[in-house]
């Protein structure tokens, strides 16, 4: 039997405890916010709020956006529009003060030219990706210890299911909607081999 004083000992134990785990569980839910830069691990958005990505469970993060406004009017090979080529560049200065470690697109112009200014302010080459087979090259690049830092750029009805494979989980039921070019999602894959998905605007 407790005695009074170990009675209330184990309620103040009980209470630290069940605020530790509060304190560690607590979750900041950004998803939908607007995305203004990456500085090294931090995320800035447009109303100012900053989120920290925990750099020492980090694995791998994948950064993966559609490429942005295409000329409709033209049926093959459609280039970007000048909203698509403003979204360009505003990839690049989102991108500009975090680390990249490799750059992949589609071979298509639209894609190609919505991360050329973010290949430009790197020096990096853009390494070339196809749907086809996209399964094991993702496969390959999560295995890679070359690349921890990847941006790929793709296309409304891949980004979702490229994001789902890499989460193993259904973040995205359906593609992007044809007119949506707003979308910045971030895949971090932990060293705990969980992840975590953010599914962001800019």
């Amino acid at each position: 039997m407790f005695n009074k004083i170990q009675y209330y000992l184990f309620i103040v134990f009980l209470v630290v405890a069940v605020s530790s785990c509060r304190q560690e569980t607590k979750i900041v839910d950004i998803n939908g916010k607007t995305l203004r830069s990456i500085q090294s691990n931090k995320l800035i958005f447009e109303d100012s709020m900053e989120f920290v990505l925990n750099e020492d469970s980090i694995s791998k993060i994948f950064y993966l956006i559609r490429h942005a406004e295409k000329d409709t009017s033209i049926k093959d090979e459609p280039p970007l529009t000048e909203e698509g080529l403003k979204r360009a560049t505003k990839v690049a200065d989102i991108m500009r003060g975090t680390r990249v470690d490799a750059i992949y697109s589609t071979l298509t112009l639209r894609t190609m030219f919505t991360v050329d200014s973010l290949a430009d302010i790197k020096a990096m080459s853009i390494l070339p990706y196809e749907n086809k087979g996209l399964r094991e090259i993702l496969e390959k690049v999560k295995t890679s210890d070359e690349h921890n830092r990847i941006f790929m750029v793709g296309h409304s009805n891949t980004i979702p299911s490229i994001t789902n494979t890499l989460a193993e989980k259904d973040v995205f039921t359906k593609t992007f909607d044809d007119s949506d070019y707003g979308n910045f999602v971030i895949v971090v894959l932990k060293k705990s081999g969980l992840s975590d998905v953010y599914t962001l605007r800019y």
